[in-house]
């Protein structure tokens, strides 16, 4: 028997002994996500492990795909893709900070990826964690061990249940092993920043969006403090980067230059260093505007939106923002109070606002935690009923997947 065949069987029994004791499972890896989708209950939930769980299974550079267990570290792997010259292009978050009990290096593990289903800057460009999702094994809450999927794009008959565990926060049962499917990475890569007013981003981001760039992220920041979202003396400093073959990545930098000196601004190519250690910040989160909290009763707040819902402009926590993926994604801090005048116009957008980090001592706050859902009653009803199918005895009912 191998070690990754005894460490199943060890996991199965304690899933077993759960059910019997009636006991619910927090899955854990190595605690990077610890906070993330964390207070919906006070109780105390047994810790289950993936330490065990570690090793590459299968790796084919030339057949784009990778099978690893789900315990394994994620710049293990990304340092083992990078010296074949591939990558995982959705940029998942290491988060190094902010990481209660991680390690002192800070990291995140494989199956934690997938169950967390959070991408980097790319996100909107490339896919997020399920696109590239080929199959997943798991154990359920009656500790049977499923497979589900396989190492090709077109391998599924029926429900394809390994991209539906992207984003299930472990609710749904353990995943054992997962096999992703990786990318060649890109020759050319370019960055540059200028400076102009929200709106004139979002115009510029519908503008470009419509011809055939190699934009691959965005980025924008206040840099003149405001509240009114649409005054025109609001700035933000914006950065935008390409990736794709050197001569497209060339050619589609020139462009978007001369646009805006069409309009009056003077856009600057970052070097290399400085490009990097920003789209890095905001993948790892440490990024100043995520680690530094502008009151002690301020939550920082993750907001989708949809990009048709910015046609008509900014919203008005535009300016107090963090923005990202062409406009989609916010990050905001607020109170409570805050919070729910944002959450209000959220929904008439028809977005999601959760709570990504709680202000200190507000972890159990009720008021955050009813701010903290953006999930539709069927959609609620949908996963419910998924829970009860995969697990039936509440084994991993932590309800971290409602948030």
């Amino acid at each position: 028997m191998t070690g990754l065949a005894i460490a199943h069987e060890a996991l199965q029994d304690q899933i077993l002994q759960a059910k019997a004791r009636s006991q619910v499972l927090s899955i854990r890896g190595l605690g990077s996500k610890d906070f993330y989708h964390a207070l919906h209950s006070d109780k105390e939930f047994q810790p289950l492990s993936t330490s065990a769980l570690n090793g590459i299974i299968n790796y084919e550079p030339t057949e784009l795909f990778i099978q690893v267990a789900s315990g394994t570290s994620l710049r293990h792997v990304e340092a083992l893709l990078d010296a074949q010259g591939q990558c995982l292009p959705f940029e998942p978050p290491r988060l190094k900070l902010h990481a209660p009990g991680a390690l002192d290096q800070g990291d995140a593990t494989m199956g934690g990826m997938v169950a967390s289903g959070l991408s980097g800057p790319a996100r909107a460009s490339v896919g997020g964690v399920r696109d590239f999702v080929l199959g997943a094994n798991l154990i359920n809450g009656k500790a049977e061990h499923l497979v589900f999927g396989g190492q090709v794009m077109k391998n599924v008959a029926g429900y394809d249940v390994s991209r539906l565990l992207a984003g299930s926060m472990g609710t749904l049962g353990l995943i054992t092993e997962v096999t992703l499917k990786v990318l060649p990475k890109t020759l050319g890569e370019c960055s540059l920043k200028t400076q102009l007013s929200t709106g004139q981003a979002l115009a510029l981001m519908q503008k470009l969006g419509q011809r055939p760039l190699p934009l691959n992220a965005s980025s924008w920041l206040a840099s003149v403090a405001s509240s009114d979202a649409h005054d025109p003396s609001a700035r933000v400093d914006m950065v935008l980067r390409l990736k794709g073959a050197k001569a497209a990545t060339q050619s589609a930098l020139a462009s978007i230059q001369s646009d805006l000196l069409s309009m009056g601004l003077n856009p600057e190519v970052l070097s290399a260093l400085e490009a990097q250690a920003h789209w890095n910040s905001l993948r790892d989160q440490t990024h100043s505007f995520l680690t530094t909290s502008p009151s002690v009763d301020a939550s920082l707040w993750r907001v989708s939106l949809p990009l048709k819902a910015l046609k008509q402009g900014p919203p008005s926590f535009a300016i107090k923002a963090l923005t990202e993926w062409f406009g989609a994604l916010h990050w905001v801090w607020a109170d409570a109070v805050q919070a729910r005048a944002i959450q209000k116009e959220v929904l008439r957008l028809g977005g999601t606002l959760s709570l990504w980090r709680a202000a200190n001592g507000h972890e159990q706050d009720p008021i955050l935690k009813g701010l903290n859902s953006g999930v539709e009653a069927h959609v609620m009803q949908l996963q419910n009923n998924l829970q009860r199918a995969f697990d039936p005895g509440g084994v991993f009912n932590t309800l971290r997947a409602h948030a």
